[in-house]
C-alpha cells in the first residue's frame, strides 16, 4: 500500500508538465523578442520616454519594455517608480497626479541637458510610436484598475498579436488573459535564489502559469540555469529574463538559449546574440 501511494505521488509530479503541454493549443503565439530594451534604451536616454523608445527602435531591439500607471483623471502614462521624484524632481505619487499637472513636468533633464523638456509619454503615444516598426511593445502594468484600457488600446492599434503584457500580479494577468485571450502575457517573478532550487522555482512558476492561463514567464536572470530552463521547457513554458547588463552574464544567458533578454544595454545583447549565431 505504501509503495502504491509513493508511486502515485511521483506520477502526479511527473504529470504536471504534461498537463501544461496538453493545454498548449489554447495559448496565443509568443511574439519573438530576443532582445527587449528595458524602459526603452534607458542607458542612453531617459527611461520610459518617447526618446528612449525611439532609441530602442533605432538600435534594432525586437522589444521595448515600459511601465504603465493611470492618472487620477484616467490617462495612462509611462513611469516606473510609484513616485515621480526620481525622474521629474517633483515629489508626487503616480496614483495622485492628474494629467494637467503631469503634462507640465520635465522627464528628461535628470538624464542630461540634451533631454531637457522631455514630456511625459502617454500609453497611447507609446503604442503609436511602436506601431508599424520591428520593435514590439512589452507592457508592464504597475497598478490595479485599468486592465481594460491596457487591452483596449492594444486592440485599437491592432497590436494584440504583436505585444507582450507582463506583470508581477498573477491576478491582473489572469484578468488580461480573460479580457483578450489572443494576447501574450508573461508572469514577472524574482526569487531569493540562495533559498531555492531550480526544481522549487520551476514548480512555483508552473503552478502560477496554470492559474493565470499562460505559458510565458519573465524571471529575474539570477534564477536562470540549464536545469531550470530544461524543466520549464519540458512543461511547455517559455522563459524570458530581466534585467541583464553585464557582458559575461549576457553571453552566458545567450549560450544557455534564453528566448528573450531584457536589458538597459540592447546594443550589447544584440551584439552577443549576433556573435553566437555565427
Amino acid at each position: 500500500m505504501k509503495k502504491t501511494t509513493l508511486f502515485a505521488a511521483l506520477m502526479s509530479l511527473v504529470a504536471v508538465p504534461n498537463l501544461i503541454l496538453a493545454q498548449e493549443s489554447q495559448f496565443p503565439p509568443i511574439p519573438s523578442a530576443p532582445c527587449v530594451a528595458h524602459r526603452g534604451f534607458s542607458s542612453i536616454a531617459p527611461e520610459n520616454t518617447i526618446s528612449s523608445a525611439l532609441k530602442a527602435i533605432e538600435v534594432g531591439a525586437q522589444g521595448s519594455e515600459f511601465d504603465v500607471y493611470s492618472t487620477t483623471d484616467g490617462v495612462l502614462f509611462l513611469n516606473h517608480d510609484g513616485n515621480l521624484k526620481r525622474t521629474t524632481g517633483v515629489d508626487i505619487a503616480c496614483s495622485a497626479v492628474d494629467f494637467p499637472t503631469l503634462a507640465k513636468l520635465d522627464f528628461g533633464s535628470y538624464k542630461g541637458e540634451q533631454f531637457k523638456g522631455e514630456h511625459v509619454a502617454t500609453y497611447d503615444e507609446a503604442l503609436k510610436t511602436f506601431k508599424g516598426t520591428n520593435t514590439r511593445p512589452v507592457v508592464e502594468i504597475k497598478a490595479n484598475g485599468f486592465e481594460d484600457k491596457i487591452v483596449a488600446y492594444l486592440q485599437k492599434y491592432d497590436l494584440v498579436e504583436t505585444a507582450i503584457v507582463i506583470d508581477f500580479s498573477a491576478a491582473r494577468l489572469k484578468k488580461i488573459r480573460t479580457l483578450e485571450p489572443n494576447l501574450c502575457c508573461a508572469w514577472l517573478v524574482s526569487f531569493k535564489v540562495a533559498e531555492e532550487t531550480p526544481e522549487s522555482m520551476a514548480k512555483k512558476i508552473i503552478e502560477t502559469c496554470k492559474e493565470i492561463n499562460t505559458n510565458v514567464v519573465d524571471v529575474e536572470y539570477h534564477a536562470v540555469s540549464p536545469e531550470f530552463l530544461k524543466i520549464l521547457d519540458d512543461a511547455g513554458i517559455t522563459v524570458m529574463c530581466w534585467t541583464v547588463d553585464n557582458d559575461d552574464d549576457i553571453r552566458n544567458l545567450v549560450k544557455m538559449g534564453v528566448k528573450s533578454i531584457t536589458t538597459n544595454r540592447p546594443d550589447a545583447v544584440l551584439k552577443a546574440q549576433a556573435e553566437a549565431a555565427k
